[in-house]
């Protein structure tokens, strides 16, 4: 069967990712997630996708990712294609948000996303990282190592819990080097990884 999604047609999004082709759309072999991510935002904790392949193309702007042990930036037009089994994860530069796109092959993955978003409302507010962890399991996440790794702003893996602060240093850094004045907001609470892995 064949669709036309419209920007207004698609699902409601949670921080920056948007569901522009749904697995289900395709009987399930492939789905495509459209994320706007402003300057120094570290995605998610470096992990793997046993049973999917996942591809990151840069449509503007600038995307850190760690692909196992090189890290690299890519820029408009440019694209990572990473094997499933593969080591991965993201960060934007403190200088430059991103505007990429993320296909899945199998899909499946896609839903995670409304149903933390879900999760999230039937909880009144924000879910611990454990939770998060749990959910994403469902659609072929899975956390690199017992504790989890993020990327910087900067292509350097750290403990994800001190991930948020060094992504907060470096865009003050960068702001104030630019004579901007610097004022950035923190992505998670205090402790939101260290409580994770305590409790797994």
């Amino acid at each position: 069967m064949t669709y036309i999604v419209h920007p207004g047609d698609r699902p409601e999004g949670r921080r920056g990712f948007e569901i522009v082709l749904s697995s289900k759309m395709t009987d399930g072999a492939a789905s495509l997630v459209e994320t706007r991510q402003g300057p120094a935002w570290s995605g998610p904790p470096l992990h793997t996708h046993a049973e999917s392949t996942e591809t990151y193309f840069v449509v503007s702007g600038k995307l850190i990712v760690q692909v196992d042990d090189e890290v690299v930036e890519l820029g408009p037009s440019s694209m990572a294609h990473i094997t499933s089994g593969t080591r991965h994860t993201w960060a934007t530069p403190p200088g430059e948000g991103a505007h990429f796109l993320t296909l899945h092959m199998p899909g499946g993955y896609e839903d995670y996303h409304p149903t933390a978003l879900q999760a999230e409302k039937d909880n009144g507010g924000p879910l611990t990282q454990e939770d998060l962890f749990k959910i994403a399991a469902k659609f072929d996440w899975r956390p690199v190592g017992d504790k989890p790794q993020r990327l910087t702003p900067d292509g350097r893996l750290m403990p994800a819990g001190e991930v948020d602060d060094e992504a907060a240093r470096l865009r003050e850094e960068w702001l104030k080097a630019n004579g901007q004045e610097a004022h950035v907001e923190r992505i998670h609470d205090d402790g939101f990884y260290d409580k994770a892995a305590e409790e797994a």
